[in-house]
């Protein structure tokens, strides 16, 4: 075991502390402080010990001597600081508090920056961040558009499906599961996505909308063999179109996603073609 520190020593290791170092009296007046504290604040240490006097007079030292565990301390020259407080009783005769900030500000900003990024990257992104074998919304935007002015330009058939699971439970699971049974079920020159509620997005190349159709016949048995061995019951509702004339990647895929809404008003299973 260590011998006790003196006096001298403990005031000597205390002030060498890189970590601003305040200690209060059971009252919650400052008692003492290290030079880090100091430093931070601009309190003098020493005997009558207080806050100078333009952080006294606006009331700025009570945000660092309140309860608060992460403190957003604004300084008088309108520094703006992030300190992460930790609050230990002190024993002894006298007892009171000794309360420890870490100036986590850069972390803080180097954090801030990294969501801006990691936002900015899904932004941009094409492919869907949980079924990494499929193109997100704005990844099929992109690819659509050319088979949109094909489509138009030879009157070539052009259809969407937009297919909504219904599931209770292990959603996750199941979705990549009829993610591959999509591309079991479609060609090589079909694409396939789904948007931010993970409905599926399936884009027809050369295929009219009867045909379209058929597909989804051929999708709602299979999800029935799958329900049939899945802990509860999976269906699907089916919102199906196909390219018109006046017709951009936008508007072919929203009338395809309406018509899914408009399906999942009634009970599950159904398909609405628009």
């Amino acid at each position: 075991m260590l011998n006790s520190l003196t006096l001298e020593e403990a005031a000597a290791v205390l002030d060498a502390c890189p970590l601003a170092v305040v200690l209060l009296d059971a009252s919650g007046r400052i008692r003492a402080c290290n030079h880090a504290f100091a430093s931070l604040t601009g309190v003098v240490p020493g005997e009558g010990i207080d806050a100078p006097e333009e952080l006294r007079k606006e009331g700025l030292l009570e945000p660092l001597l309140g309860s608060g565990t992460l403190v957003n301390w604004i300084l008088p020259d309108g520094d703006d600081r992030w300190l992460t407080v930790e609050s230990r009783p002190l024993a002894g005769r006298q007892g009171g508090t000794a309360r420890f900030y870490i100036d986590v500000t850069e972390k803080l900003r180097l954090r801030k920056e990294r969501d801006a990024l990691r936002a900015e990257l899904k932004l941009h992104s094409l492919k869907d961040e949980t079924l990494t074998s499929l193109m997100n919304r704005r990844g099929l935007l992109h690819s659509l558009e050319p088979l949109v002015a094909r489509s138009r330009r030879y009157d070539s058939p052009l259809s969407v499906i937009a297919m909504g699971l219904a599931v209770q439970q292990e959603r996750q699971k199941l979705l990549v599961r009829i993610s591959y049974l999509l591309r079991d079920q479609t060609r090589w020159a079909d694409l396939l996505g789904c948007n931010d509620d993970h409905d599926f997005l399936l884009v027809l190349q050369e295929t009219p909308r009867e045909s379209a159709l058929r597909l989804v016949e051929k999708l709602t048995a299979h999800l029935e063999r799958i329900s049939a061995d899945a802990p509860s019951p999976v269906s699907a509702c089916y919102g199906v179109t196909h390219c018109l004339r006046d017709d951009d990647a936008e508007t072919l895929l929203e009338r395809a996603e309406a018509a899914l809404g408009e399906a999942r008003k009634q009970r599950n299973g159904t398909v609405i073609s628009r």
